[in-house]
């Protein structure tokens, strides 16, 4: 192996010699590659993303080439194809006119015909990738996939046509170029250079340039209205390929054209593009909000929670108590799913007493996202009843990613590209975006957490417990309608109530808020101007497994003996197989550990460190209070290594019907697995014990 490595860096440093050699002889070449940079680098991007999506970053990535209709599929053709005609055009105006800015050696410019060939195999990666892994999932529900593929052809080709009878009509129109050249001519002398001929005529490309970026903003406005997300279930969208293949086209023609203009007089074109995007965040006052919504009436207090759990269990008739604790990890749309598939598939198993026996959801990021939709259909009864199980498992595993990507494209890109004046709602963003997505699946979309308080003081609902983090200082931020005890006690968190005592919060927005995964979704602050303006982020930094709050919080409760509790039944939904940890490992190249080696510990410490953490705590807690007379039985159901799924589960907000599948067998399996210790029957056997006879409800 050693001996491999010194071969290929031999190879390295010999490539990188004859590229320097050449170099030498090729100056003009070098020049002519730094001034194309831009549409370089995107057509390297276009080609490649299909490689990065699905072989460095399945996870996040992949899921984005799986389209659920032929409608989708045609718009990503035609999207790739804009993006492709986009680069090439920028690509060659700069080719035909850099020997009038720069000073170069003037190089022959692309024929138009070609320019549109090799705008076509740009696109035609992200195109065949698309209808590679679409086709199963379009299938099942379609005759054939390859409609879309036809339409997409035809309309690109269309779009092709459309564009070449808008350059012809612009450049046959004597006023408008008029127009144009002396806009031109308003900039000094020198600058005018690559732009106006020393003739005084408009340089080539310029008029073909002109006409497609009129085109483009077509486009990219019709894309804000047909795919601005609405609160409506199963509604045609944009997928979210599409917005980044407009991000694309929309960037290489800024970027390009700066470019242009700017290496004449020597800026950089990415300091000065960020310096313009920080200036206009901090001059205008930029960010990213949440809503608060006053509070009508005044909010529980810090023993109330534990009333309205004492509450809650009235209907065990007995004088000893049995309380559930429930703690859903994060993990993205993996999370919400598996997280609604074990909360149901429990009821089903054993029955409605111990879904009436939840006192409280301690639930972080996807896992909120699965609670969500899992309280939403609670009944009167203090339980979701079983005609409501495949709705709330559908809903939990719904797509969100489009409504991502039109968040990413519209609102977002227009703060990032320095333009937040032309979005007219400042709480709109990807966020914001997600949130009205998520309430088309909810049977409640206007609920708040006032709302759900009252049911929770009423005994209807457990405590939704939404973990969060706090930017600036680290904190736990529990988003809950109950107020906690006081967190002056416990530096570690604070609570929605004791930051926020005037004001009520949207149960999507709390999801959300737990939900805040590194850049799907962005960190927020509240709109409103209150004595403590903190960002939040999501709660899987601090604890990815909603334990360390279920662990504070019984301690809390089984101190005050008049609930009469003397039983819980500490519940663990892991949304991926416990990590496989092993002293061997090849090791990876230093540069690659420079580069991602904190990302990636990040990531990483949030499974075997936290998971090693809260055992300890759990165990702690059970010895203490084994003490004095209450059992605690602890149990963890974790997605099966054992269900054979090629692909690995995803973190974005979309799923494959397999990968739907794959968590409905994967409690399938658990559920019937034959092995007398496995964790189901484990957790039966429990209940069992603690009450041999049902409850009486």
């Amino acid at each position: 192996m050693n001996v491999d490595k010194r071969i290929f860096g031999s190879s390295l440093w010999l490539l990188l010699l004859i590229f320097g050699l050449w170099v030498a002889n090729y100056y003009e070449a070098l020049r002519y590659i730094f001034f194309l940079r831009v549409p370089i680098l995107v057509s390297l991007l276009l080609v490649t993303l299909p490689v990065i999506s699905i072989y460095l970053v399945p996870a996040f990535l992949k899921n984005l080439f799986v389209l659920r209709n032929n409608g989708q599929l045609t718009l990503v053709i035609i999207g790739a194809t804009l993006a492709g005609v986009s680069t090439v055009i920028v690509y060659n105006v700069i080719l035909m006119n850099a020997y009038l800015r720069f000073g170069v050696t003037q190089a022959q410019p692309i024929p138009q015909t070609l320019q549109y060939i090799i705008a076509i195999l740009l696109g035609y990666p992200i195109s065949i990738t698309a209808i590679t892994f679409s086709q199963k999932e379009i299938e099942s529900q379609e005759p054939t996939i390859w409609k879309g593929v036809l339409w997409g052809v035809i309309i690109s080709l269309f779009f092709i046509i459309g564009v070449e009878s808008v350059q012809d009509f612009l450049g046959k129109n004597e006023s408008i170029k008029q127009i144009i050249q002396q806009i031109f001519l308003i900039l000094p002398r020198n600058l005018q250079q690559g732009y106006i001929l020393p003739s005084g005529q408009l340089a080539p490309g310029i008029i073909e340039a002109i006409a497609f970026s009129l085109v483009l903003l077509t486009v990219y406005a019709l894309g804000y209205q047909l795919g601005k997300p609405q609160p409506k279930s199963r509604r045609f969208e944009l997928p979210a390929l599409v917005y980044i293949t407009l991000i694309l086209a929309t960037m290489v023609f800024l970027l390009g054209g700066m470019s242009f203009f700017l290496d004449y007089i020597r800026i950089p074109v990415v300091l000065l593009f960020i310096a313009i995007s920080a200036t206009s965040y901090s001059l205008l006052q930029v960010d990213h909000f949440y809503e608060l919504k006053h509070q009508p009436y005044p909010k529980p207090d810090s023993q109330q929670w534990k009333q309205a759990i004492s509450k809650r269990l009235e209907y065990q008739k007995s004088q000893t108590k049995t309380l559930v604790v429930v703690c859903a990890s994060g993990g993205g749309i993996q999370a919400s799913g598996w997280t609604t598939a074990v909360l149901t598939g429990l009821q089903k198993v054993i029955d409605t007493s111990f879904t009436q026996s939840i006192g409280w959801i301690s639930a972080v990021s996807g896992g909120s996202v699965g609670t969500m939709y899992y309280l939403d259909r609670f009944s009167e009864n203090g339980y979701p009843e079983v005609n409501e199980f495949n709705q709330i498992f559908n809903s939990a595993t719904a797509d969100s990613l489009d409504a991502i990507g039109w968040g990413m494209a519209y609102p977002d890109l227009l703060r990032f590209i320095g333009l937040p004046f032309l979005v007219p709602n400042p709480l709109e963003d990807r966020g914001k975006a997600v949130e009205i997505d998520w309430e088309g699946e909810l049977k409640n979309p206007t609920a708040s957490l006032a709302d759900w308080g009252q049911k929770v003081v009423d005994g209807i609902l457990p405590i939704p417990i939404f973990n969060a983090t706090l930017v600036e200082d680290g904190r736990r931020f529990l988003i809950s309608p109950m107020t906690f005890p006081n967190p002056d006690n416990n530096p570690t968190y604070t609570d929605f109530n004791t930051l926020y005592p005037e004001y009520d919060l949207g149960i999507t927005t709390s999801a959300r808020l737990s939900a805040t995964f590194p850049y799907v979704s962005p960190v927020s602050r509240p709109n409103r101007k209150t004595r403590s303006i903190f960002h939040v982020a999501d709660g899987g930094y601090v604890d990815n497994f909603g334990v360390a709050t279920s662990v504070f919080l019984l301690e809390e409760l089984l101190e005050d003996q008049s609930h009469g509790i003397q039983r819980v039944l500490f519940l663990q939904i892991n949304a991926f197989p416990p990590p496989q940890t092993s002293n061997e490992n090849p090791g990876s190249q230093g540069w690659l550990m420079e580069v991602i080696g904190t990302l990636a510990t990040l990531l990483n410490v949030r499974g075997p460190a936290q998971i090693a953490s809260n055992t300890v705590d759990i165990q702690l807690l059970k010895q203490k209070w084994q003490n004095r007379h209450i059992e605690i039985a602890d149990f963890t159901i974790a997605f099966p290594k054992e269900i054979d799924d090629k692909d690995p589960q995803p973190l974005s907000w979309q799923l494959t019907q397999e990968q739907k599948k794959a968590i409905k067998k994967g409690w399938d399996y658990l559920e019937r697995y034959e092995d007398r210790d496995q964790v189901i029957k484990q957790i039966q056997r429990q209940w069992e014990e603690w009450h041999p006879q049902p409850i009486i409800t």
